[in-house]
């Protein structure tokens, strides 16, 4: 036996928060509801927030693409994988969100490591850049990036310790840079925007913004919180993967900006290029989701019923503003035992546990999407009623 296959052993038995991975198997929506061990779940912890994924353009349009291209794009895009496809899709894009160039890429995850790689490239830049991150930034934003600059963290969502850390190094000639997310995934609370477009512009710092949890439901079009103020934004990363119903990411940001991209950043000179069943999707889903008004007003209003029932009941939901509501509970073990409870009464609600979030705040994440029907909101109510003094 290897020696240091010990250490990866011990880990697992000594870590207090195990995960594993649970089957379940796919309703016809499955973005409301799935099966698991043979029970029908009504799904709160989904993020296909418009219900896209089973939607019958994305799959014609999907199936239409493998048709004409076949089901894998054989390469990087940098050497054969590049699809004539691809820059319609990206100029299209980029119209939506306000920017002069748009950017495909793979995985969210892999699109913040990689993409922040770059930038922060001390070669480029000649030295550590300063990178000011919102404390709750994504775990992708900030994995490298503490590796490669001089990272300073701020109190969530604080613009006060923001402006103070950025004023302790106004004299500083290294390269500044912002990171935050338009919504935070794990709180459900959004970024004043529009403030820290005034921070970075005052202290010439590069603003990046996450706008993942954003897309398709929320801007004048639909197109995230970034599209509306995008102009005043460097450079903006998104998903297809959560209101879009498909799979991959983008930047959005200046011609020049894209032209070193693709030159410098190796989540997309070293990645096989996304299939075109996938590319199909995206088509599709930039087509209708400026029709979807009407989806995106019902998540408004049956999160903002949540929200209330949460506040009436004195339940611990942090400064959640949007669709994701958290239920904070603290106790990684209580939270887990009151997850399996409600999954008995047919509500999916996944536990979010350390070190996705901070020890003694572990939470369940509900997650409302357009497929909610008002009978599943009562069923959650009436279930988080009974299991709130479990």
């Amino acid at each position: 036996m290897i020696t240091h296959k010990k250490f990866y052993q011990t880990y697992l038995q000594k870590n207090s928060y195990p995960r594993e991975l649970k089957n379940i198997d796919l309703d016809t929506d499955p973005s409301a509801y799935i099966y698991r061990d043979g029970r029908k779940l009504i799904n709160f912890s989904s993020n296909d927030y418009l219900g896209l994924a089973r939607h019958p353009l994305l799959i014609s349009r999907s199936n239409e693409f493998s048709k004409q291209w076949g089901v894998g794009a054989s390469s990087s895009r940098l050497v054969c994988g590049n699809l004539s496809i691809y820059e319609k899709i990206e100029n299209q894009l980029a119209e939506k969100l306000n920017k002069p160039a748009a950017l495909i890429l793979g995985a969210g995850y892999q699109a913040n490591i990689s993409v922040l790689e770059a930038l922060f490239d001390t070669q480029v830049l000649g030295e550590k850049p300063l990178v000011f991150s919102d404390k709750n930034c994504h775990t992708s934003m900030i994995g490298m990036t503490k590796y490669i600059s001089h990272l300073y963290r701020f109190k969530h969502n604080d613009l006060a310790h923001l402006k103070l850390l950025l004023e302790k190094y106004s004299t500083s000639t290294k390269p500044k840079f912002i990171l935050v997310e338009s919504i935070y995934s794990m709180d459900g609370d959004q970024a004043d925007l529009k403030n820290i477009i005034l921070l970075a512009r005052e202290h010439n710092a590069f603003l990046y913004l996450d706008d993942a949890h954003s897309v398709g439901l929320y801007g004048n079009n639909g197109f995230g919180l970034a599209a509306d103020i995008s102009e005043d934004i460097d450079m903006i990363m998104g998903t297809f993967s959560k209101g879009l119903g498909s799979y991959g990411s983008y930047i959005a940001c200046s011609e020049s900006m894209r032209d070193y991209l693709i030159n410098k950043c190796r989540g997309l000179i070293y990645s096989t290029g996304l299939s075109p069943a996938n590319l199909g999707a995206i088509s599709a889903a930039i087509e209708i989701i400026p029709q979807l008004q009407k989806e995106r007003s019902d998540i408004i209003k049956k999160s903002e019923h949540v929200r209330n029932f949460f506040y009436e009941n004195n339940m611990d939901m942090g400064t959640s503003t949007t669709h994701i509501i958290p239920w904070i509970i603290g106790d990684a073990k209580k939270t887990l035992l009151i997850s399996q409870q409600l999954e008995q009464d047919g509500i999916l609600g996944v536990t979010i546990r350390p070190p996705t979030v901070q020890i003694k705040k572990s939470r369940i994440r509900f997650c409302l999407n357009a497929r909610h029907r008002d009978e599943d909101i009562k069923a959650l109510l009436k279930s988080l009623l009974i299991n709130w003094t479990f």
